[in-house]
């Protein structure tokens, strides 16, 4: 009863994978690959087409790099999309979306996923935020793109953006179309997955980000059912900070001077030019000895 979409970089999938969901989905299921070895797709128009393909009542979109350690996990899932105001189900997520691009992981964050590495360089570690929480699902606002499932019906009313390049940023768009549809996205925490690489945010990434907070700005911020006034009211600070590491991750990424500036002049309006002013007055200091000590090579980019 589960349609397993997902975006392929090679012409088959990873023998490992298809085992692992064939001995502990425990529902019917099909898997719908887009053959993305050639690169002809965006994950967008990707996960589109795959979601064409399919035929089942539940979607799980998901990366072609994880194993799933929860027997029967595929029952636990259509149970908590079952209710008709879920939207999207994940496994790892954030309650605050701001108007400064910023990951999903800035604000609280939501999170039950065992982090490993194909070259074996870093641990494997299972992480779970809040700690020992009991309960099967916890909402939240926008979720990481690792996995992503959802009710047929829900993508008759929401999409990915076709208009958006590249493999970045979809999951914070389709999450927040969802959201903004009224509907409730969670992290499931009764099911355990298994992330076999560590992404690794590039210039691409940031650029998309920045793409999808400017297409959403007159609906941000957005923010979770268990966010208190008290961190509601610090969000103009926190937005201040976010601008900061924007300005940072732009530089260290490789962005040209030019474009930091317009970002820094674009977000500084929106959230109030008296309010950084500190920002603005060493902002050149900033990108040279931050390219200087981190990003030679980016030394002399105009």
């Amino acid at each position: 009863m589960i349609s397993i979409i997902t975006c392929a970089r090679t012409k088959n999938l990873p023998e490992a994978f298809v085992k692992n969901l064939t001995t502990t989905i425990g529902v019917p299921f099909e898997i719908i690959i887009i053959d993305n070895s050639e690169n002809k797709y965006s994950i967008f128009t990707a996960y589109n087409e795959g979601y064409a393909k399919s035929k089942y009542p539940y979607l799980c979109f998901v990366h072609d790099d994880v194993l799933f350690h929860t027997p029967n996990w595929g029952t636990l899932l259509i149970a908590h999309l079952q209710e008709k105001q879920t939207g999207i189900v994940g496994l790892a997520g954030g309650d605050i979306l701001i108007r400064v691009p910023s990951s999903w992981s800035s604000g609280q964050v939501h999170i039950n996923i065992i982090q490993s590495d194909k070259t074996g360089r870093k641990p494997t570690k299972l992480f779970r935020l809040p700690e020992k929480y009991p309960h099967p699902k916890r909402s939240t606002v926008v979720l990481d793109g690792v996995m992503l499932a959802m009710r047929r019906e829900l993508m008759q009313q929401i999409h990915f953006d076709e208009n958006l390049k590249g493999f970045h940023g979809y999951d914070f768009d389709i999450t927040i179309q969802s959201t903004l549809a009224g509907f409730t996205n969670y992290v499931a925490y009764d099911i355990s997955l298994e992330h076999l690489s560590r992404g690794k945010p590039d210039k691409n990434y940031f650029k998309n980000l920045i793409i999808i907070f400017k297409k959403w700005e007159a609906q941000l911020p957005l923010i979770g059912l268990n966010i208190s006034e008290e961190k509601k009211n610090k969000i103009p600070k926190f937005e201040k900070k976010r601008l900061k590491v924007l300005i940072n991750r732009m530089i260290k990424t490789g962005f040209e001077t030019k474009e930091i500036l317009n970002e820094t002049n674009y977000y500084r309006q929106l959230i109030g030019k008296t309010e950084t002013r500190d920002i603005q007055a060493f902002l050149y200091f900033n990108i040279f000895f931050t390219r200087l000590f981190t990003r030679p090579k980016h030394f002399f980019k105009k």
